[in-house]
Order: C-alpha cells, then sequence, then structure tokens
C-alpha cells in the first residue's frame, strides 16, 4: 500500500492538503526491494505525476510517499483489471475527501 501525504490540491474549488492510498503490487525478491520498486513504478504514473504538477507544494513543504502495509502474495494471483485509483482524504480535519478515485490512466477532476 502506498501512502501520499501533504499534496496541497484544489478540490471542487478549495486548497487543502490532501493524503491518498493506493494500492501496489511489485515482483521482488524481498519487502524492502518490494517496497522500492513499487514507489518507483507509481513515481512514473500519469496520475502521480498529474498530483505533483498540479500541486502547490513548496520545496520548504514537500509531499511524501511512503510504502506501508507490505504483504506477500503467491506468484499468479489475480489482481483485477487496470491499475488501481487513488482514495484521497483530507489532511487538514481528516475528512474523506473521495474514495475509490479514478485510476492511473485517467485525469484528476479539481484536483
Amino acid at each position: 500500500m502506498i501512502h501520499g501525504c501533504n499534496f496541497r490540491l484544489n478540490v471542487e474549488g478549495k486548497w487543502g492538503k490532501l493524503g491518498f492510498y493506493t494500492p501496489r503490487f511489485a515482483d521482488a525478491a524481498d519487502s524492502l526491494l518490494a517496497a522500492h520498486v513499487a514507489l518507483e513504478d507509481f513515481r512514473h504514473t500519469r496520475k502521480y505525476l498529474e498530483l505533483v504538477e498540479s500541486s502547490l507544494n513548496g520545496s520548504d513543504d514537500p509531499s511524501e510517499l511512503l510504502a506501508e502495509e507490505i504483504e506477500e502474495v503467491h506468484p499468479g494471483t489475480d489482481f483485477g483489471h487496470g491499475p488501481p485509483g487513488l482514495a484521497f482524504y483530507h489532511e487538514d480535519n481528516g475528512e474523506e475527501a473521495e474514495s475509490g478515485s479514478e485510476p492511473d490512466d485517467k485525469p484528476p477532476t479539481s484536483r
């Protein structure tokens, strides 16, 4: 599970600090390498690049990506179809902003 923190984004005309969760899968020899591979893979997705471009974070207040809840799965496990979406939440007040947001291949709306 990737956890994005401290993204200053516009949602429905209001700027706020948002975080998100998104599941990612990586083929790696151990959990440390799996975390690294999953994070690097996500950093190269269109969705992440759009988030970074639309955020107002300055160099003194950067956003952050963390690998959390690393779990080994059996080879050949079916992970569904298409890229996973992002589940956003407001970091300012803990409210859920949007659950199950659009997949990586769709542009963000109002973010």
